[in-house]
């Protein structure tokens, strides 16, 4: 019967072997009795770092075997032959790694800039949007907010429209009341930065109703 003789028990090989090179070597010996001896290890290792630049160190053979080509499977990064590292279970060339991060890196480069601009112009649409929603002069209003620079909100008959905002020397209306200004039907604005609404200069006093009152410099 075959007689199986690990390594670690053989010490002077029957046949005069001093070298086995084979992964299992089988010996004739006297008759027809056959012993199959394992290999001997030549290399045993405990770490990556025992064995040469293009090898590792085999866990389940505890030998330094061969590295792994690119599209090999792979658990770390020292089964990987140089130039290429370990990624999700398999060696990949450390340049396409590279290139990859370059590639997110000016994607995320470009977003960012992107994203600024689309911010600017996004701006700039809705403060253009909010000037063109204001109403222009004779159109209607519910106050002077919703007018267009330069007009107030004034009663026009039964509705409210956009009217310009008095200018030095416009006639303008003298309110004796607080109140009145709601009972116009033809409503005036009021007049401008830096003006007053004061009686005409040379205009006889002769009845309140008639006196002439025009925008005039504070």
């Amino acid at each position: 019967e075959p007689v199986l003789l690990h390594s670690n028990v053989i010490k002077n090989p029957p046949g005069g072997v001093t070298h086995l090179d084979a992964d299992v070597l089988t010996l004739d010996i006297i008759g027809h009795q056959n012993i199959a001896i394992e290999t001997l290890q030549t290399l045993n290792c405990g770490s990556d770092q025992e064995c040469g630049l293009q090898e590792y160190c085999s866990e389940s053979r505890g030998s330094c075997v061969p590295c792994r080509r690119r599209r090999k499977r792979c658990s770390r990064h020292a089964m990987c032959c140089a130039g290429n590292r370990c990624n999700n279970g398999v060696c990949f060339p450390n340049d396409l790694d590279t290139a990859q991060q370059a590639g997110a890196d000016g994607l995320s480069v470009n977003f960012a800039h992107e994203t600024s601009n689309y911010t600017v112009e996004r701006n700039l649409r809705n403060t253009s949007r909010r000037q063109s929603l204001k109403s222009l002069e004779g159109e209607t209003c519910l106050r002077s907010t919703d007018c267009s620079k330069g007009l107030c909100c004034a009663r026009h008959f039964w509705s409210r429209i956009c009217k310009p905002v008095l200018t030095e020397g416009q006639v303008c209306t003298k309110h004796k009341k607080k109140g009145t200004h709601g009972l116009e039907i033809f409503q005036r604005c009021n007049c401008g930065d830096g003006l007053a609404c004061r009686v005409q200069k040379g205009d006889v006093v002769r009845q309140s109703s008639r006196t002439l009152h025009t925008c005039q410099r504070r």
